[in-house]
């Protein structure tokens, strides 16, 4: 590979150094803002290396006014954002743009706050994040750029964490995350670029040499079949393949006319359920831009039919509220 130019370099050094501080704090036991400083460390790592990838194709990443003349601030020229600096790079339903793209958002939910549930709800999205950026920034600066050799599997005391109670900021932003994923394609949310998943089976073996490693990752390509067929194989093995049904614990309206008739003894009907929704504010009114404002224990947008299904917890409220 070519020379880097030095511009080029100092913003690949810049986002070789933010990611790995991203990764040493949320590896950190002491770590009390886990998720806050993961968040910022790596939207900065992104934009960095975005950035030093423009400057290595020469590509002018800055703002400009409608006249054309350059944006500055403090003498400086304005450099994109990182989401603009995405659009510019990734097609707009590519699993890694989606990825970013909840971090830039999180980002500013969480960058002065302590939300210690989050960690945890959104762990595999902070391991894709890493994963895709490790990838890359090898297939666009070379090998001997990579921080993989630096980066170690952290001990766990126990399988899981524990369950602790959760603060009504902590809810309110673990509900954001998943109306977030709840508008995503179900291609989006499945890929290992969105969101990583893994089971972590113990190697098992009489033989072992002296170049074992105890932990090592397979390669997973999603293009393969012969490879997914292999890991579908091996999942079988594992547990009970478990097949996820899309919604299954949600109601659309009649159903929910359904069972609250059927446990009041009552005939409300459609007109009645759409005062109720509308009484409560449980969602958006039929026409408002933003059909994600929902109070999601009550009620979640189903983007792939463009309309709104409701929860079990949502009848049980009807049912204390209004029988």
């Amino acid at each position: 590979m070519s020379r880097l130019p030095k511009s080029s370099k100092s913003l690949l050094e810049k986002a070789q150094d933010s990611a790995l501080q991203a990764v040493s704090t949320y590896n950190d036991p002491r770590s009390v803002f886990r998720a806050g400083n993961f968040t910022v460390l790596m939207t900065i790592a992104w934009t960095s290396l975005i950035h030093a990838y423009f400057e290595k194709n020469s590509t002018n990443y800055f703002y400009k006014k409608p006249s054309g003349r350059y944006e500055y601030i403090d003498g400086d020229k304005v450099t994109w954002d990182l989401s603009t600096s995405l659009k510019k790079v990734f097609q707009d339903n590519d699993p890694i743009r989606k990825n970013i793209e909840l971090f830039i958002k999180l980002r500013n939910k969480v960058e002065h706050r302590n939300l210690p549930a989050l960690d945890q709800f959104i762990l595999g999205e902070c391991q894709a994040l890493v994963i895709n950026f490790e990838s890359w920034l090898v297939g666009e600066f070379g090998k001997d750029k990579s921080i993989i050799d630096t980066m170690f599997i952290p001990i766990q005391l126990s399988s899981s964490r524990r369950s602790l109670p959760k603060s009504k900021l902590e809810n309110n932003v673990i509900d954001f995350v998943k109306d977030y994923r709840n508008i995503l394609s179900a291609e989006v949310v499945n890929s290992q670029k969105y969101e990583f998943k893994a089971f972590f089976v113990p190697k098992i073996g009489n033989h072992r040499s002296s170049s074992d490693i105890a932990i090592e990752f397979v390669k997973y390509d999603e293009d393969n079949p012969t490879e997914m067929e292999k890991y579908d194989k091996a999942i079988v093995a594992i547990k009970e393949k478990m097949i996820p049904v899309a919604n299954a614990d949600r109601f659309k309206p009649a159903k929910v006319l359904d069972y609250y008739n059927s446990r009041t003894q009552k005939q409300k009907n459609m007109a009645w359920h759409t005062s109720m929704w509308q009484k409560y504010q449980v969602r958006p009114r039929t026409g408002m831009p933003n059909k994600l404002n929902c109070k999601t224990d009550y009620c979640i947008y189903d983007s792939p039919h463009s309309d709104y299904v409701y929860t079990e917890k949502w009848i049980d409220f009807l049912v204390e509220k209004e029988a």
